[in-house]
């Protein structure tokens, strides 16, 4: 037995050393070695990240080059005289108050902004931002000025110089300075006496601060404004315009080491070869689809408003609101996801609006242009100015052309509106108007998309959320 119990050992360890043995081993000699294209994957995971990283920045550029395509250029007053249309295509603009755009350049020294005091027609309310929009001052009643108006001195990042007496001094962390202001209408004034105002703003260097030149002011109502970034290869031009324009911060050394890695430095050309090319191609598709992801997904940009329905909050990233490196960390995602759809945030939301978002029905269902949806607002929304709300394109974050020119509705229209008896109102959304309540219906032309609800004027029920907005409902 014992015998025969050896023989068995010894006949088992040898099969298992022949299994083992690559050279007998067919399954092994079969495999052939991976080979991965390195240069291809390096350059889609660093443009992927780059995509998030620069968005801000690439959404300013974007924004800046459509104004100055229309005429003028830097220190130019880019303004509105009538209700802005689908043609002006912007992300997530309201159409209710006329808006007034000035691009700074500080490169060759200080900027002086004219803000004027408001009126008894109009009030300025508007912030600047740096290229990554991040807010650097809040401007009129809410901001520095207090409503009073005054000269905001906007800095370079390299300035060493004393302050600027009698101004308000304003540090950059970036050469280019991005002022958008709303010019809203007070006593009784119209939408173009309000607009009017803009042409009381003026911007120029500090070295004419004593002697200002007249104002360059440029009306863009009804003219085409095509501020959105494009989603392909050109995309990683706007970056390399970025890295030759703009000092690159300490935050972001990695992500120039990165960039470099695929041929993207400082005045240098950029000319990829097609293997490159083709990853940074495939990279900005597939960043544009991680960008909607994080629109979608509650946590980067925005949270729930209340438990059990589906209106969204924009979330402040941080203790000091829309700032996204006040910790130990860059919030690169948290920072994409927002200027995903959005521009010109102040650095504390709640005082002048409050926004809410709805991409979702009462089911949980993304919102679908060829299907109808209602939204019922209650008699009563605390909002001191007035409430409106307004359809965007899922896909463009900004109107949607429809034959009608509509792009929202607001309490302002509700004595065009058909009311319920209990002074709610309902208001529709789809492709064609429902019968009998076209005064109420919002072209959705077909599109997906989603709503923003604003208050203007934000009260107390909307912030300790004993207000709650009903769902839009499926209807069919």
């Amino acid at each position: 037995m014992k015998v025969r119990f050896y023989f068995i050992t010894i006949t088992l360890a040898c099969l298992v050393l022949t299994a083992c043995n690559p050279q007998t081993n067919q399954i092994e000699k079969t495999q052939a070695p991976q080979v991965i294209e390195w240069e291809y994957q390096i350059a889609y995971q660093r443009g992927m990240e780059a995509v998030t990283w620069s968005l801000p920045a690439v959404s300013m550029i974007c924004m800046r080059n459509a104004s100055f395509n229309l005429g003028g250029g830097y220190n130019t007053v880019y303004w509105l005289s009538e209700i802005p249309t689908a043609k002006q295509e912007a992300l997530t603009a309201n159409n209710q108050t006329p808006y007034a755009n000035v691009y700074l350049n500080t490169k060759n020294g200080p900027v002086v902004l004219d803000i004027p005091p408001a009126s008894n027609k109009t009030a300025l309310f508007g912030s600047a931002v740096d290229i990554w929009q991040e807010p650097i001052a809040d401007i009129g009643p809410a901001g520095a000025d207090a409503g009073k108006g005054g000269k905001y001195v906007f800095l370079p990042p390299d300035y060493d110089g004393s302050e600027i007496e009698g101004c308000i001094n304003v540090p950059s962390g970036s050469y280019q300075v991005f002022v958008a202001l709303r010019c809203i209408p007070i006593g009784g004034a119209t939408f173009k006496e309000a607009a009017e105002y803009a042409k009381n703003i003026n911007a120029y260097s500090l070295a004419e601060i004593n002697n200002p030149p007249q104002g360059n002011y440029i009306d863009i109502a009804g003219k085409h404004l095509p501020t959105l970034p494009d989603y392909d290869f050109s995309y990683f031009g706007y970056i390399k315009e970025l890295m030759d324009t703009e000092p690159l911060q300490k935050r972001d050394m990695v992500m120039g080491g990165m960039l470099a890695s695929i041929g993207i430095e400082k005045d240098k050309p950029f000319i990829p070869n097609d293997k490159v090319k083709s990853a940074l191609t495939k990279a900005i598709a597939d960043g544009y689809n991680y960008l909607e992801y994080m629109f979608e997904t509650p946590g980067f940009s925005l949270i729930k408003q209340w438990e059990g329905r589906q209106w969204m909050n924009i979330r402040e990233p941080s203790n000091d609101g829309f700032v996204f490196d006040e910790g130990e960390y860059l919030l690169m995602d948290e920072r994409g996801s927002l200027f995903h759809w959005a521009t010109f945030f102040p650095r504390h939301l709640g005082k002048a609006t409050a926004y809410l978002n709805a991409m979702q029905d009462a089911d949980g269902n993304l919102l679908k242009g060829e299907k109808q949806y209602k939204l019922t607002v209650p008699a009563e929304v605390p909002a001191r100015d007035f409430w409106s709300v307004i359809v965007y394109s899922k896909k463009t974050k900004a109107w949607i052309y429809n034959d009608l020119g509509r792009v929202g509705l607001s309490s302002y229209d509700k004595e065009n509106m058909k009311l319920n008896d209990d002074g709610s109102v309902d208001i529709f959304f789809s492709e064609t108007a429902p019968e009998g309540m076209e005064s109420n219906w919002i072209p959705t032309n077909g599109e997906d998309f989603f709503l923003l609800f604003r208050f203007y004027g934000p009260q107390e029920s909307y912030f300790d959320k004993s207000f709650v907005l009903p769902d839009v409902q499926l209807l069919k």
